[in-house]
């Protein structure tokens, strides 16, 4: 990205950020709510320390275009969470999960800032976390859901460029620019992680955890911290989300290539014992934590069964699901949880960007078959890939038997990214150019 376009960027980003703040000043004028007092003194602030951050990261020589692409990513994502804002509170009338976490912290907001915190650990489900992590969030900010939804939005962003970074750790041949692009401005990347919820938390820390990962695959330090902290933050509100990913990143430290020497076997064998290790005492106590008596395969099988079927009742958006139950049923699965709906099944206008979007990713998805013809050979060589395809794979499976399209939308925007590493993958002259390099690094060494 030339100078000349990093600045442009930066100038449209200035403009968008400022049409905002300058929108949400005109209704202030308007109104007395502390919704829109509160957002017209925190949204500053927050983009503010957004802008501070990004500048921060975008120093790197070999990335002096990033600086640019997270200005406008930042500016899509406040608009994204206007966007939110407004589909929840006008277009349904409040009738959203995001309601339900406001009104809880909105009661609870004013005694914590008295330093009266009461409420017990254990028992608690997801949902319930959900509404003590708002209340936090506004016992700074105060009990405005506009300031909120920036609050959260901002979270995911910074979710979505740790898995940037991951990206850039982990497959360093891989087309990082083509990467950024799409899991910073990707249509459900935007829209579904930019409100008060779930899913705005659980990508910040999926990008904690993609990082660590890849750092622990490429024996960089702060890797084991990064994947505790990200296992802790997912468990929270889903811990199957955090079994799914640690049982990826097993699977690809069993598969990932090593020396002949027999410190590398000793290595590779140290580093599977870690995870294992690590998972057992992560899942079994977040088991003990939520109150879940069984945490083994057969019972998570049992409790995504029958999350898939809730997920089938009621609401325009459902349709007859097909689990994979045989090898026949994978294809379907594949499809539907990836691409569907697709634009003949659309009734409104959230599902038909979902839609198109779908098309989207597969019309990328055949353009990129010369890189995915050597996708055995990049797994081979790179242990990242083998954990975003596992993952992909086993959140497929999981998540097959969800027959809404708007509860699907949700949940599959925190495996995208792994999915969108495909997309992104080295040629084969970048393979076999880190061939030769990595030959002539291990002559040298000799």
């Amino acid at each position: 990205m030339s100078p000349t376009t990093l600045r442009v960027g930066t100038v449209v980003a200035a403009v968008l950020a400022g049409a905002v703040l300058a929108a949400t000043f005109a209704l202030v004028l308007a109104s007395e709510s502390y919704n829109l007092w509160g957002a017209l003194i925190t949204v500053p602030v927050v983009v503010a320390i957004n802008a501070v951050l990004i500048w921060r990261v975008s120093r790197r020589g070999d990335e002096r275009w990033l600086a640019g692409v997270l200005g406008l990513a930042l500016a899509a994502k406040l608009a994204a969470a206007m966007v939110r804002y407004y589909v929840a509170y006008v277009v349904y009338g409040g009738q959203a999960d995001a309601q339900r976490y406001n009104l809880y912290a909105a009661g609870q907001y004013d005694q914590w800032r008295q330093g009266i915190v009461t409420w017990e650990w254990g028992g608690k489900q997801g949902t319930q976390y959900m509404e003590l992590i708002t209340t936090a969030v506004y016992t700074v900010v105060g009990p405005s859901p506009i300031a909120g939804f920036v609050v959260f939005g901002s979270l995911a962003f910074w979710g979505q460029y740790l898995l940037f970074r991951a990206f850039r750790v982990g497959v360093p041949d891989g087309d990082a620019r083509r990467y950024a692009l799409l899991v910073l401005f990707l249509p459900s990347m935007l829209y579904w992680p930019a409100s008060i919820g779930k899913e705005s938390w659980l990508m910040l820390f999926v990008g904690v955890t993609a990082l660590g990962a890849a750092r622990f695959f490429t024996r960089q330090g702060g890797a084991v911290a990064l994947l505790v902290v990200g296992a802790a933050g997912m468990t929270l509100l889903r811990p199957h989300l955090a079994v799914l990913l640690f049982a990826a990143l097993a699977v690809a430290q069993l598969f990932r290539p090593t020396s002949k020497q027999s410190t590398g076997v000793l290595s590779k064998a140290a580093g599977l014992v870690v995870l294992v290790t690590a998972g057992f005492i992560l899942t079994t106590q977040s088991a003990s934590f939520l109150g879940i008596d069984d945490f083994s395969w057969q019972a998570v099988s049992e409790s995504v069964d029958a999350a898939s079927t809730q997920a089938s009742e009621g609401g325009g958006s459902a349709f007859e699901a097909a689990p994979i139950q045989s090898p026949a049923d994978i294809p379907a699965a594949v499809a539907t949880v990836l691409f569907r709906p697709f634009p003949w099944e659309a009734n409104n206008v959230q599902m038909l960007v979902q839609a198109l979007e779908g098309l989207l990713l597969v019309v990328l998805l055949a353009r990129a078959w010369p890189r995915l013809r050597h996708l055995f050979a990049v797994m081979k060589r790179t242990p990242y890939v083998t954990f975003a395809m596992v993952y992909t794979a086993s959140f497929i499976w999981a998540f097959s038997g969800f027959g809404n399209f708007g509860i699907l939308a949700r949940q599959r925007v925190l495996m995208l990214p792994f999915f969108l590493v495909l997309l992104a993958l080295p040629t084969l002259e970048q393979l076999r150019e880190r061939t030769r390099s990595d030959a002539e690094l291990l002559d040298a060494r000799r």
